[in-house]
């Protein structure tokens, strides 16, 4: 016969221990540890590959505004230098517009109106200044004294700014002549 073999019973030295509870949550760890690992791998990998692309289209559109704004300033610039070179044409042209479009015989008609009597205008010299009066010196022929004030008073009355007497005399007929100064502002 042959002998059995001896039972291993020593428990004293090898005590039987229960692991299966630990086992289990030990894997249940790791499984939750790997799918947290995997859920984070994918929204890295998904959300990092579009932050990335954001970050590119951010940078390009800073590139895209720095750029239009150094054009606005190059295009401001070409305005000033432009504006500046012409300005002399456009003063130039202005000027004779104004002239072109100042009705002379407008004045003469109101002058002609505030002349008293068997008064006339001996010497006139105007002169067209940028804001669209005219300054003008008068030397008028009158009667007297009489006309020569009704003549201010009807001036006056037309419009007339600034009149103010430079002079008077009387020539060889007894006739006063008077040099008056006088500014004319018409609407343009």
């Amino acid at each position: 016969m042959t002998r059995p073999l001896p039972l291993d019973l020593n428990l004293a030295t090898r005590p039987l221990r229960n692991r299966r509870l630990f086992k289990v949550v030990a894997a249940v760890l790791v499984l939750v540890c790997a799918v947290f690992a995997a859920l984070t791998a994918f929204v890295w990998l998904k959300y990092g590959g579009e932050a990335s692309r954001l970050k590119a289209v951010s940078a390009e559109a800073s590139n895209v505004r720095a750029a239009a704004g150094q054009e606005v300033r190059n295009l401001e610039a070409d305005i000033r230098r432009a504006s500046a070179a012409g300005q002399a044409r456009i003063d130039l042209v202005n000027a004779i517009i104004l002239k072109k479009a100042f009705l002379w015989t407008e004045l003469f008609s109101e002058l002609e109106k505030a002349l008293p009597g068997p008064s006339y205008i001996t010497a006139l010299s105007p002169s067209l200044s940028d804001d669209g009066s005219v300054a003008m010196h008068l030397r008028v022929n009158m009667r007297g004294r009489d006309d020569l004030s009704a003549f201010i008073t009807n001036l006056t009355a037309r419009g007339f700014k600034n009149i103010s007497l430079q002079g008077e005399v009387r020539n060889s007929d007894g006739r006063l002549i008077a040099d008056i100064d006088l500014r004319y502002e018409r609407a343009i």
